[in-house]
């Protein structure tokens, strides 16, 4: 590859270098330096660069961390969907494993935050108990890892959510809790917003009725 000239961005952290028969590789700043094409001279022109490979690799790996960031604008996601998303365009996995690692390195993205803003973000907005929260961020795409640090981190008290989300329910339907039947499906339909049998029985605890057989579950 014979280069004829480089260009450095205005901000300075992109070097495009135009080649011979007006072909043309944006590069990082960092992999620009790396290769020793960075802020050269006219005097040093044409500079002959053996590994072509490499230089369309670099670059490829500039456009996928540009369409990276660029999915970012819209929403949070965590590096399993921007994978994904990368893959659906037809950049290798050597290219998204080196995007994703600059993005790490550089703070783009963290899945260790997210997965925790997440968490608390579902807790406070959905009233979700502990276990479908959980499930919720397994379909995000996040780690056990993450999100069992997310769980450590949170310290969310599900016994005042459940209770809180016991409230916001009996206000919005005629349930007669004095009713076993009745009180069983409502046990049923807070198990399935994610809580467990403690903070179920804690929270009916406190409503206008007697829990006449809290371990029938």
């Amino acid at each position: 590859m014979i280069i004829v000239k480089t260009i450095i961005s205005k901000g300075g952290s992109e070097v495009t270098l135009e080649c011979e028969f007006r072909e043309k590789h944006t590069l990082t700043r960092a992999d620009a330096i790396r290769l020793g094409l960075y802020d050269l001279s006219e005097d040093d022109f044409p500079v002959e660069f053996a590994d072509d490979e490499l230089i369309e690799f670099l670059a490829k790996k500039l456009k996928a961390i540009k369409y990276a960031t660029y999915l970012l604008q819209f929403s949070d996601k965590s590096e399993k969907v921007l994978r994904r998303k990368m893959q659906e365009k037809d950049y290798s996995n050597e290219v998204i494993d080196e995007a994703l690692s600059v993005m790490r390195s550089s703070g783009i993205i963290s899945d260790e935050n997210l997965c925790l803003k997440k968490y608390v973000s579902i807790a406070n907005s959905k009233l979700y108990g502990p276990h479908r929260i959980k499930n919720e961020l397994f379909s995000k795409g996040f780690s056990s890892e993450d999100i069992k640090n997310a769980e450590n981190l949170a310290d969310i008290d599900f016994y005042e959510l459940c209770k809180e989300l016991c409230n916001k329910l009996l206000s919005s339907s005629r349930i007669n809790l004095s009713d076993r039947q009745e009180r069983d499906k409502f046990k049923a339909k807070l198990s399935r917003y994610g809580y467990g049998f403690d903070e179920i029985n804690s929270a009916l605890e406190n409503l206008d009725y007697s829990v006449d057989d809290e371990t029938d579950f």
